[in-house]
């Protein structure tokens, strides 16, 4: 820790502001650089305290500021005790918890390794996919471990081999010449396609890739691993090499535009039903299966797509020749406006958050139960209004939040990261604020201002207050909610009933940009709001066209 880190951290103990912290340390840093730089310092802290087995200096580095002068004076002391001390060096026989992030080692366990030099002998004989044969551990976390290791080289003596391994190299147990993965499918050699018949002149070629499975991968690199984005990809990816190789016998850059065309319909019934569809399993798992059922025509419409930008990137990576879907013919799928279909109308939406304000305050029902509504309540407003995605609320924190001054009255506005890390700011309404305020109060935590910047904004109401809830929790809770609530009305409204029970977490956003788009907010804002490339994607929320011909055949009825 140089001087200048020194100073930063002993100011924020001392309560100075952000502002200033970033001014008088960091070359006036912009405030979330700040809270960034503070938040590394602490667990820079945090690691140098743990590895030198002080346990209550690493925990209080590891929970949150406090505000006492005991506290104070602990902090202060702690900072000047570690600082004395020279940093510990690794050695090949330390237990993996004291240089490895927690997380990761839980996802370690089922490969039982204990210490450094286990961990480096088994990455050694598997080679740069190590990672891929572990369930659950993702290429961040290898890629923590990989920088690790660099950086001990000299204090631990060994060095981490990373070229590519053949497969017959690593574990057989690992690899499938059966439906599985495309992290664990091994082709036979003849139909990798490292001669397809559409393949392209290889010494053209602009990738490294020597076959069909390293060409695809080579696609999904140019997506984050874990996005939404990459696992929709890969899913189509995955299952078009499965098929290409399992039912017509072809490496997939064999394929012609008529194999393609008999992809779709296999799409719409994947036969035989044991080896292509099952329950949802985990990847790792015999049980996985590409498949939960036949597609419906929208997803097929959509596969096929996927499926078409990756054939014509390669194309122009000149490992194909031609792209075999290009020459598909058109299929109509009977495409509907999306959002319209998957919003609420007023009336429904006025019905879904009376059910949920009214059981919020349902004295029948016990205090945790009417707390979990109350959480209801307020997602539903907080998704409303703002239009964020599903990965977009979980990740929002209060330290997202800012004020800005303007001629009329002070403004805030929520700082989001949406789909391809694209930067976008969402205005957020005073009542909406209060809402935010009103929720952390439910979870026994301070305001916005007063709270730490990464407390997220909706978070679990058991356990660790300051914990977020993860995306999988949130769409479960709401989808369990969006039933309930239609079960509640089955009765009166069966119809109405039916088409509840299917909302989602999206739906909330479609009802944003449908009821925006209704009460006149012009498109343009309408598009920055919920983060969209271009007009024609959020021109799905005007449907005046349709509202225009229901009111003109029933006038039309009406004069009869």
């Amino acid at each position: 820790m140089n001087n200048n880190q020194s100073a930063l951290i002993r100011g924020w103990i001392q309560g100075v502001g952000w502002d200033v912290l970033g001014e008088l340390y960091l070359d006036e840093a912009e405030r979330t650089d700040t809270i960034r730089a503070v938040r590394q310092l602490r667990e820079s802290l945090a690691s140098k305290a743990k590895r030198l087995g002080m346990g209550a200096d690493a925990k209080l580095w590891e929970q949150e500021r406090e505000y006492s002068q005991d506290w104070i004076k602990n902090a202060l002391e702690s900072v000047k005790v570690l600082q004395s001390k020279s940093d510990p060096k690794p050695q090949l026989d330390d237990p993996l918890s004291r240089w490895i992030p927690t997380g990761t080692i839980s996802k370690l366990v089922g490969i039982r390794v204990k210490s450094l030099r286990d961990l480096a002998n088994f990455i050694n004989s598997r080679g740069g996919s190590w990672w891929k044969t572990v369930p659950n551990l993702g290429q961040k976390s290898a890629e923590t471990i990989h920088n690790f290791f660099t950086s001990s080289e000299s204090d631990l003596g060994i060095k981490l081999d990373l070229s590519k391994i053949n497969h017959a190299q690593v574990n057989t147990q690992s690899q499938s010449h059966d439906v599985a993965p495309l992290e664990r499918f091994a082709p036979p050699t003849h139909l990798a396609g490292e001669s397809g018949s559409n393949r392209a002149d290889i010494s053209r070629c602009k990738i490294d890739a020597r076959n069909d499975y390293e060409s695809i991968l080579a696609w999904l690199s140019l997506w984050d691993e874990g996005t939404p984005t990459h696992r929709a990809y890969r899913k189509e990816a995955e299952r078009f090499l499965l098929w290409s190789i399992m039912e017509k016998q072809k490496s997939m850059s064999s394929l012609t535009t008529p194999d393609c065309a008999e992809y779709r319909r296999f799409l719409a019934d994947p036969l035989p039903t044991d080896r292509w569809i099952g329950k949802p399993a985990q990847r790792w798992s015999k049980d996985w299966r590409p498949f939960k059922g036949p597609l419906k025509p929208s997803s097929i419409r959509q596969a096929e797509v996927i499926l078409s930008a990756l054939c014509e990137w390669l194309v122009g990576q000149r490992y194909l020749d031609s792209n075999p879907f290009s020459g598909l013919s058109t299929q109509s799928f009977g495409r509907r406006n999306n959002g319209a279909d998957r919003s609420f109308s007023p009336t429904l939406w006025e019905f879904v958050q009376g059910y949920a304000k009214k059981n919020a305050s349902n004295e029948v029902l016990t205090d945790s139960q009417m707390s979990a509504y109350r959480r209801i309540v307020f997602v539903l407003t907080f998704a409303y209004h703002t239009g964020l995605r599903l990965h977009e609320m979980v990740k929002a924190s209060t330290g997202d939040l800012r004020q800005v001054s303007s001629s009329n009255e002070d403004q805030w506005w929520l700082d989001v990261i949406g789909k391809g890390k694209k930067h976008r700011e969402v205005p957020i309404h005073s009542d909406v604020l209060e809402a935010i305020n009103s929720h952390l109060r439910e979870r026994g935590l301070r305001a916005v201002g007063f709270t730490s910047q990464d407390t997220p904004i909706i978070g679990k109401l058991r356990g660790e207050a300051k914990e977020s809830m993860t995306a999988s929790a949130l769409y479960q809770m709401l989808k369990g909610f969006f039933k309930e609530a239609a079960e509640e009305v089955s009765k009166e409204n069966p119809v109405l009933a039916e088409r509840l029970s299917k909302a989602s977490t999206h739906w909330l956003r479609h009802t944003h940009g449908s009821h925006a788009v209704a009460n006149g907010v012009p498109l343009a804002i309408v598009r920055d709001n919920l983060g969209h490339s271009n007009l024609a994607t959020t021109s799905i929320y005007v449907h005046a066209d349709r509202d225009e011909r229901y009111k003109a055949m029933l006038d039309m009825g009406k004069s009869k």
